[in-house]
């Protein structure tokens, strides 16, 4: 499972960095040129680690930015909560039942023993 930490991601993308620099720098002493550099797999494999990685970095950073909006727009409410005066909450009385004309009460049932 990929890493969802931004730290962690910075690294690998750095790591990356330092792999295209050395598989580079192995090209050109062997004498390739521009066009065969960037036709080389493990170049154009460093090149979408890297965009890969890049966008992961993004992702992340998306993600904190609307965590920190979320905790600034809850200590915005919670503020102004505190400032509002609270009321005084109304007692609730129970209000009793209607009686219903034409029931009896139930007796409650006893129970027979059994022989």
């Amino acid at each position: 499972m990929a890493s969802s930490l931004k730290q962690t991601r910075i690294q690998q993308k750095q790591r990356f960095l330092n792999q295209l620099a050395k598989r580079k720098a192995i090209l050109i002493a062997q004498g390739a040129d521009e066009a065969t550099i960037r036709k080389d797999p493990v170049v154009k494999h460093l090149l979408a680690q890297i965009k890969r990685t890049s966008r992961a970095i993004a992702s992340v950073e998306t993600r904190e930015q609307i965590i920190n909006k979320a905790a600034v727009q809850k200590q915005e409410r919670a503020a102004q909560a505190a400032e509002q005066v609270p009321k005084g909450k109304k007692e609730k009385q129970p209000t009793p039942a209607p009686a219903r004309e034409g029931k009896k009460e139930k007796k409650p049932k006893q129970k027979q023993p059994t022989p």
